[in-house]
This record gives C-alpha cells, sequence and structure tokens, in this order.
C-alpha cells in the first residue's frame, strides 16, 4: 500500500483552498506551512503567463528525513504515509536539511518539526486529506498508488507525469499533471529581489524608474509590444510567490565544528609526538591536554544543545535514539571520548604509568570526533554540496590543523618540550597544506547537479566568497602555512611566529565551516 497525490496543475487556478483548508485542519501557525502555493511568471508585459504548483511532502518512498531524524519522530507507515510523532521531536532541524523539498518546517509554538502528514486522522476513517476535499476544481487526487483500481494509480501510470528533484532518489509519492517544468524546478526560474506579490518590496523598489521613454514603450518597442521575441525565449522565468524557508542552521554549527576539531585535534597530535620520541611526565601529557580536550568537547556539547529547539529533550539522543542516524552515532562518540578523557585526566593527577594507552586510545576515538559530521551532513540529501567526497578528509585535516594550533597556544603556560612543540607545528603545517589541496580539488572538480554547482557559486564567488577566500584560504591557509614554516626552519624563530599562525589557523577554519555551511543552504529547493 502507497498513499501518494497527484496535483492537477492544468486544473489549478491558484485559489489557495488547499493551503487555507490545511491550516484549518492542522491549526498551523501563520508565517509557516505544510502545503503552500508557487507561482512564477515568464516573458515580458504584455506578452507573459504566470504558472502555479502545489508544493507540499511527498511521502517518498525513501525518505531522507527519516534516516537522518535522531529520534524516530519521523516514520514511514504500513500505508506509505511519512508521519511524525511531534513528542519524540528535539528540533535538531536535520530533517529540513534532508528533505530536498522544503517541506518540513519548525512550528513556532512548540518548536517541534511538522509537515503534512496526509491527514491521518481523516485518512484512518475513511475521508480525504482536507485539501482534497476543499479544492474546487478537484486539482488534487489522491489514493493509493499500489491500487490499479484506483483513479490515481491509473493517472500514474497512464498519463504523463512529472515530479520533483527525481534525481535525488527518494523515489518521491507525488506526480504532476500538466505542470510547467520550471515551475517545480527550485533552479528553474530566477528570483528578482522584488519581494513578489503580497510581500514587502525590495528597498530598490521605489527607485526603479518604470516611465518609457520618449516614443518608446516600456518594453522597448511601439505601442507596449515587445520589440522582439526576446520576452518568451531569452528571458528567465521568474519566481513571484512562494513561501519563505530560512535556513535552519546557523554559526552554532559552523562553531561547533572548530569546537570538536580542537578537541580531537589536540589529542591527535599528542599522540604523534609520542611517535617522535615524546614522554608522558610532562604536566602537558597528564593532566593539561586532556583537560583542553574536555573542555573543547563539552563547548561541543553546549553547542549542539544550544542549536536544538528543545533543548530540554536532547537527552533523548542516548534514551530514544535511532542508531540509523549520524546524529544519534555522533553523540555515541562523543559520548566515548569524554569518557576517555575524563578516565586520562583522573589517572594522569594520580599519576598512573599507563597513560599512552589512553592517549592512543583518544586519538582513535578523536578521528571519529572530527570525521562524524561528514557522514551526518551526508545524510542531508537537500544539500549537494554537503555531499561531497572530501568532506570527511577536510574535517580530519580541519582537526589536526586545529590541534597544533591549540598545542602551539598552550606550549607557554605548559611548557612543552621541543618536541612536542615542533610536532604540533608539524600538526598546523600539514593540516594546513592537506586543507589548501581538498580546497584545489574541489575547485576543479565537476559539479555532479546544479544544485551542486549554484552552492560552490555561491561559496567561491557570490555572497559567501569573501568568507571563504579572505577568511578560510587567506588566512586559515597561507598564513599558518607561511608561518609554521618559517617556525620549522629556523633554529631560532620565536614561538610566538608559530603561535600567530595557530591563531590565523583557528579563526581561518571557522570562516571556512561557516561559509561552507551557508553556502550549502543558500540554494532553494522549493
Amino acid at each position: 500500500m502507497q498513499f501518494g497525490f497527484i496535483i492537477d496543475q492544468t486544473a489549478c487556478i491558484g485559489c489557495h483552498a488547499c493551503t487555507v483548508a490545511c491550516k484549518t485542519e492542522h491549526d498551523v501557525p501563520l508565517g509557516v506551512n505544510r502545503t503552500w502555493v508557487k507561482y512564477i511568471e515568464k516573458g515580458t508585459w504584455p506578452d507573459t503567463t504566470r504558472s502555479f504548483s502545489v508544493m507540499r511532502c511527498n511521502h517518498c518512498t525513501d525518505a531522507p528525513c527519516v534516516s537522518i531524524c535522531p529520534t524516530n519522530a519521523l516514520f514511514r507507515r504500513d500505508d506509505g504515509i511519512v508521519d511524525f510523532d511531534t513528542s519524540l521531536c528535539i528540533g535538531c532541524k536535520s530533517c529540513m536539511q534532508a528533505c530536498p523539498y522544503d517541506a518540513l518546517y519548525i512550528d513556532p509554538h512548540d518548536n517541534t518539526a511538522q509537515k503534512c502528514n496526509y491527514c491521518v486522522h481523516r485518512v484512518e476513517v475513511g475521508l480525504e486529506p482536507a485539501c482534497v476535499v476543499v479544492c474546487p476544481e478537484g486539482a488534487i487526487i489522491s489514493g493509493d498508488v499500489s491500487d490499479p483500481t484506483t483513479p490515481i494509480s491509473q493517472m500514474v501510470h497512464a498519463e504523463r507525469m512529472l515530479q520533483r528533484s527525481p534525481e535525488q532518489g527518494t523515489a518521491p509519492n507525488l506526480w504532476y499533471k500538466g505542470v510547467e517544468p520550471a515551475a517545480i524546478d527550485p533552479l528553474g526560474a530566477v528570483d528578482p529581489g522584488d519581494g513578489g506579490i503580497w510581500s514587502d518590496p525590495a528597498p530598490s523598489f521605489m527607485t526603479v524608474d518604470l516611465t518609457p521613454t520618449a516614443g518608446r514603450s516600456g518594453n522597448g518597442g511601439p505601442g507596449g509590444r515587445p520589440s522582439s521575441r526576446r520576452s518568451m525565449e531569452d528571458i528567465p522565468p521568474r519566481v513571484v510567490y512562494n513561501a519563505d524557508h530560512p535556513m535552519p542552521w546557523g554559526w552554532r554549527v559552523s562553531s561547533y565544528f572548530l569546537t570538536k576539531g580542537i578537541s580531537a585535534g589536540i589529542v591527535m597530535v599528542l599522540a604523534l609526538s609520542l611517535l617522535a620520541g615524546a614522554g608522558t611526565d610532562s604536566a602537558f601529557a597528564r593532566w593539561g591536554a586532556p583537560l583542553i580536550a574536555g573542555i573543547f568537547l563539552a563547548l561541543t556539547g553546549v553547542l549542539l544543545i544550544w542549536d536544538l529547539k528543545r533543548p530540554d529533550r536532547f537527552h533523548y539522543l542516548l534514551t530514544k535514539g535511532n542508531p540509523g542516524s549520524w546524529l544519534v552515532r555522533g553523540a555515541w562518540i562523543l559520548a566515548a571520548q569524554a569518557a576517555i578523557l575524563g578516565l586520562w585526566f583522573l589517572l594522569g593527577l594520580a599519576g598512573a604509568g599507563f597513560l599512552p594507552v589512553l592517549i592512543w586510545a583518544g586519538a582513535v576515538v578523536g578521528v571519529g570526533v572530527a570525521g562524524y559530521t561528514a557522514f551526518l551532513f551526508g545524510q542531508a540529501e537537500g544539500r549537494d554540496l554537503w555531499q561531497s567526497p572530501t568532506l570527511l578528509w577536510h574535517m580530519l585535516a580541519g582537526a589536526f590543523a586545529a590541534g597544533g594550533s591549540a598545542g602551539l597556544l598552550a606550549a607557554p603556560v605548559f611548557d612543552l618540550a621541543p618536541v612536542v612543540r615542533r610536532a604540533s607545528a608539524w600538526a598546523l603545517v600539514g593540516g594546513a597544506a592537506a586543507l589548501a589541496v581538498i580546497a584545489a580539488v574541489e575547485l576543479v572538480s565537476r559539479h555532479p547537479t546544479r544544485n551542486h554547482a549554484a552552492a560552490m557559486h555561491h561559496l567561491t564567488r557570490g555572497v559567501h566568497a569573501r568568507e571563504w577566500w579572505l577568511g578560510g584560504q587567506v588566512v586559515g591557509v597561507v598564513i599558518p602555512l607561511v608561518l609554521g614554516a618559517v617556525f620549522l626552519a629556523g633554529a631560532d624563530v620565536p614561538l610566538w611566529v608559530a603561535e600567530l599562525g595557530g591563531l590565523a589557523a583557528l579563526v581561518g577554519i571557522w570562516f571556512a565551516d561557516d561559509a561552507f555551511v551557508r553556502a550549502g543552504q543558500a540554494v532553494p529547493l522549493s
């Protein structure tokens, strides 16, 4: 059994009755929508056309929101409906990143994720969804797609239909009949930036001179007619009405990248210094390193909980966790590292002699601490930039650079041995060099999807380019490479040179990661 929808856009008149019915049926607050109508326009006046498309959850057979949900708040029923249990939701917003259709939102009243649930309370008593009943043109068809006797099944198999973003591999169960392709393609129409209809106009609206020049119309031709066929062929479609979808993740996620990188990296760098001949008798090896790593691990936990819309339920990650979600697996990894660091710190203060075992255990788990986010972002199917195969290596390289930086900055406080200082400097230089190589690979690699290409444009040439190039590459890569190499090349070079390079690396890593997080979310999904 598989319930689904067909939207007959040849019948839809854009009346928004489905949106209103949905809001009434589910008490959906203002500012958010389970279903909405998008408008696009093509051409120039007077040769223009307007197309409608009804947007909502696609009730995917392979729903990425279900896979990534850390508490099983989202689940797929036996009838194929993707439903949710708000009593389990922690408001992590990961489902919003996983959905390629912008179907989920955070309810401003209870701070939990919500979306279209096919009106299961109606379906279970033999009624159709509210939007189907209220549509004045019968443009919304619902039913069991797997039953060949139902109208929806017969239409799906007999008529030409389009779906939204089928390349995402989610097997959506929402079809569109007679829709303008650009209307359901997130990148098929441009946003002119004028606010659209029924919205506040852009600040520049009143400064645009719409008066035709003498003897000519506003469209460049006599009598108000376009002077060429450019109106319909060359001018791209434009969005004139759509629902707003703000970025779910911001600076707290970017900062958590850095804090966990420092926590993992400083342990990995200390382990490497053991290979270079460093001992474990110093205060840094016994209790300084686990203390610093523990503080930044705790900051990581604070940032993660702070970013939740329901922080009071953060413990659900461990008590009601979905083992298939990398958010839950990440929580397990962080908990394991916290246990190792705590034991290491206590035994180090007590003067235990088997600290190398704990150091190497912390380094191994530290690889997981640094890298698990790459797999979490990989589950965010809606953000193609985050599916990059280089992301894991970026995380590990950033952790080495951050760990080396933290070691150098801690050197004066703990009077680190020269071998540990040099190991930290080598980690800084090696990590920064690896970040440079990974960035170069990303720049020259082929973009597998238009979504990915658009996000790379935002990252390297668009709104986030300055943050990525100046902050991430110049401050975070070039300066640490130069200063770290200078420190390693000369025996008499003062430590502050390497420390300055380490500080630049930490600042630059944050800028690069923040630009990466934001650029991935800058591409529209609806």
